[in-house]
């Protein structure tokens, strides 16, 4: 299912962890918005708009106590995320960081992410 996109050549803006997150869960007929369109966007608007529009992202997705195919994977250091993947089934995420170099499938049972939440993606939600 991910053939196409194993070994990709990481790449802000091209192919960067956000864009893989919608083009995995794109494989599951599941569209995510472009969170790096919008978060170039949010200076458009006021205050209120922003705060606004940011609840309204925030309200798309529900955190899950155990992964399930598929849903984010959001990574964190001190607390903040700086990571996202996509979990993908039998204990593996894919994601793609500069570090690595390109798209590539591990497995969550790494001590690298011990820190690790989930989070489904409301596709019935309003937009």
């Amino acid at each position: 299912m991910f053939k196409d996109l194993i070994g990709a050549p990481f790449e802000y803006g091209k192919m960067d962890c956000e864009i893989l997150v919608q083009k995995v869960f794109g494989k599951y007929n599941i569209d995510i918005p472009d969170y790096n369109m919008a978060r170039s966007a949010i200076n458009l608007y006021n205050a209120k708009e922003r705060i606004d529009l940011i609840k309204k992202e925030i309200a798309k997705w529900t955190e899950i106590e155990e992964p399930e195919v598929p849903c984010l994977v959001a990574l964190s250091r001190s607390g903040h995320v700086t990571h996202v993947g996509v979990y993908i089934g039998d204990g593996k995420f894919i994601h793609t960081t500069s570090t690595r170099g390109s798209v590539t499938i591990e497995r969550l049972s790494s001590p690298l992410y011990r820190n690790t939440k989930f989070y489904r993606f409301n596709s019935n939600s309003s937009d």
